[in-house]
């Protein structure tokens, strides 16, 4: 009996503990080529890995047992947790590594713990990116007891009051939220980057009196949630990402009958370091100690000795054994790691040096980011940029903003980096055609150092971007300086590039009108899950409206399915990001395909769009072999169209013969799988 009744005890015990899952992979490329050799969890920020950050905040918490979920460099990872002490039984709460290299995305591995069984209880669900001070413990106590109220209430998601245009609020996560006023219940989540006007449903103003419309938050990505948000991901193979859930549960509340609930944050810290721009603004409100107590001179850890670094005037954090010639000046905001020694007559300000550093005489250092065991020349110069481990930079060399210098990658002598130059011992690779929808697969293009563009001792590949600089000023947040202008000359190649992308003579305002008009209304019809037919209606609309031609509207229609699987996955996706978020658009799209695209001239209008949307997107090209299949196999395109495309290109207006080519070249295994299934079917009759 004893035995028994000890059990019961255990069980209870077990229900609970609080539980947290750390997803320690960001599913994207906004770091590369860093991430080619090190996981973003393992990144550091003000020399402490962003994992540490995180766990700390967790262990804050209360937090009794943490999963964190690995994929890419799963066992670094592991590895680090394991040396740092925090898998071993003296660590201040249970840490438990899941690892699956097969997941894509963070819906994925929540599908996966699911499978696993893993969660009993409420749990907390962060990014492996995340500094946050926030108190967790009575918005833990608060969702549980709504949810003892009401159990449909599903996760509770944090925010925190930022301007639109903080340093800390990422252009990614660009949100309007709107709430119900007494109960923080979320009514509507809609992500707002780029777009100029708003369109909220008009069921929110009937339904509802006092309501909050909120466009001055930043989202902390903190969610506490209930034990069944993992079975409603493993449900619902359509949420990829935390933002797909929760529009999936606003557009299904009436039926489902689950909620949403927010919490906003006004005087506490949070910001997942997403990007090199957020890298960059976090740093800079550690050094200033915004984020006490999470600062370079606090211990976080049994691992870190006391005295680490010490603080001195102007947020000026030094190392142990730090040399610093009388010469040179710290003057603000800087971080010296151990070990590192700093010559003469060298400026350091808004920057970060790791341990073990070697800095020579004449340097300027402004807003740079060197990791452990750097080694920059004399009569250098560094702006705004990140520079990995084990980097040597010889003898005068310029480093312009927004360049990345990944690992052990060496630059020099006399040599001029442009801005958003990006420097890795890794090659540039490109995506592979598969069939279907299977993952792509990657070949290394043969290439040699560039000693003309990284110096003669130079050892590294430039990453180059296919002519077009979106990546660089997405992973930045800004784009690069060009050669000013007047005005009137600017106006001027606006409108010749305009003119270049429109086949006949309506004015260039009346057809982006149009385009972005077509765009939101697809865009709301997915997150609404608004049936085609009305859709059709809202496009048919607005084409008698602007006076848009059928050609037109063809090219518009196919391009806008085209973006809208773009901005669910961001600009900068990679071709099987992308494919993963255009596979759940194609199906519910099939009927307002299939309304336009109806004989052999639309046809031909629809492969005019999928060539100069992927030869202007070089680097998903080769989903152009799955959207191909697709358009084949719901009959949406026919197999003499395709081929006569492809056989005889007809001239474009926004591409060049180049990129024409590399379309087509993307595409070729597809047409080789129609021209043999075409000669199967002639030798069978």
């Amino acid at each position: 009996m004893a035995g028994r009744g000890r059990k019961k005890v255990d069980v209870v015990e077990q229900e609970d503990v609080l539980q947290a899952v750390i997803i320690a992979d960001s599913f994207d490329v906004r770091f590369a080529p860093i991430t080619k050799d090190i996981p973003r969890a393992l990144m550091p920020i003000a020399n402490r890995p962003l994992l540490e950050y995180t766990l700390q905040f967790l262990v804050a918490a209360g937090i009794q047992e943490i999963f964190v979920f690995c994929c890419a460099h799963a066992n670094k990872i592991v590895k680090y947790l394991s040396d740092t002490g925090w898998t071993s039984d003296k660590a201040p709460c249970q840490v438990i590594t899941q690892v699956s290299e097969d997941s894509l995305s963070t819906g994925d591995a929540l599908r996966l713990i699911y499978d696993r069984s893993l969660i009993r209880t409420d749990f907390v669900l962060v990014m492996g990116d995340l500094v946050s001070t926030i108190n967790l413990q009575p918005i833990i106590q608060q969702h549980k007891q709504r949810r003892l109220k009401d159990k449909v209430t599903v996760m509770t998601m944090l925010f925190r009051e930022a301007a639109p245009r903080h340093d800390t609020r990422s252009s990614d996560d660009d949100v309007v939220l709107v709430t119900e006023r007494d109960t923080n219940r979320v009514l509507h989540y809609q992500m707002v980057e780029g777009q100029s006007k708003l369109d909220l449903p008009l069921d929110l103003f009937s339904d509802q009196n006092d309501l909050d419309i909120r466009y001055n938050l930043l989202d902390c990505h903190v969610s506490v949630c209930s034990p069944q948000v993992p079975q409603l991901f493993a449900d619902n193979f359509d949420y990829q990402t935390r933002n797909d859930f929760v529009r999936g549960i606003l557009v299904h509340e009436e039926i489902m009958g689950n909620q949403v609930h927010a919490h906003v944050v006004t005087d506490e810290y949070a910001a997942r370091v997403s990007s090199p721009p957020m890298y960059d603004a976090v740093s800079k409100d550690i050094l200033q100690r915004w984020t006490y107590p999470l600062v370079p001179d606090n211990r976080l850890s049994s691992q870190e000795q006391d005295g680490f670094y010490t603080l001195h005037r102007h947020h000026v954090y030094r190392g142990k054994d730090v040399f610093l010639d009388h010469d040179s000046v710290l003057e603000e905001n800087v971080v010296i790691g151990p070990g590192t020694r700093i010559g003469s007559h060298t400026t350091i300000s808004n920057s970060v040096i790791g341990q073990n550093c070697v800095i020579g005489d004449n340097v300027r250092l402004e807003g740079a980011y060197l990791w452990d065991n750097v080694s920059v020349g004399s009569d250098c110069s560094l702006t705004q940029c990140i520079v990995c481990s084990g980097v040597t930079i010889t003898d005068r060399v310029v480093v312009e903003p927004s360049c990345v210098l990944a690992s052990n990658v060496v630059v020099g002598p006399d040599v001029h980096l442009p801005a958003g130059t990006r420097v890795s011992l890794h090659p540039v690779q490109t995506q592979g055609a598969e069939d279907d929808f299977q993952e792509t697969t990657e070949t290394v293009q043969h290439q040699t150092y560039q000693p003309d563009r990284i110096g003669a001792e130079g050892k590294g590949y430039i990453w180059e971007d296919d002519g077009d600089d979106s990546l660089v000023s997405l992973m930045w947040g800004m784009r690069l300086e060009q050669e000013e202008s007047s005005s009137e000359e600017s106006e001027e190649s606006d409108e010749e590039e305009d003119d270049m992308d429109q086949e006949n003579s309506l004015p260039p305002d009346d057809s982006r009108i149009f385009y972005t008009e077509v765009l939101d209304s697809m865009q709301r019809a997915i997150e609404e899950n608004i049936n085609a037919d009305n859709l059709i209606l809202e496009i048919n609309s607005s084409k008698y409206a602007y006076n848009i031609s059928m050609q037109e509207l063809n090219v518009c229609v196919v391009r806008c399915v085209l973006e809208s699987a773009h901005i669910r996955a961001s600009l900068m996706a990679t071709a099987s990001e992308y494919l993963a978020a255009l596979k759940p658009l194609l199906q519910p799209m099939k009927g307002l395909l299939k309304n336009y695209i109806r004989n052999s001239d639309s046809q031909q209008d629809c492969l005019l769009a999928l060539e100069e949307y992927f030869g202007t997107h070089l680097n998903i090209s080769a989903v152009l072999v799955s959207v191909l299949n697709f358009l084949y196999n719901e009959d949406i395109l026919e197999e003499d169209g395709i081929l006569k495309w492809y056989r005889h290109p007809a001239p474009s207006g926004t591409l060049t013969q180049k990129a024409q080519q590399q379309v087509r070249a993307a595409a070729t295994k597809f047409i080789q799988w129609l021209q043999e299934a075409e000669e199967e079917s002639e030798e069978s009759d």
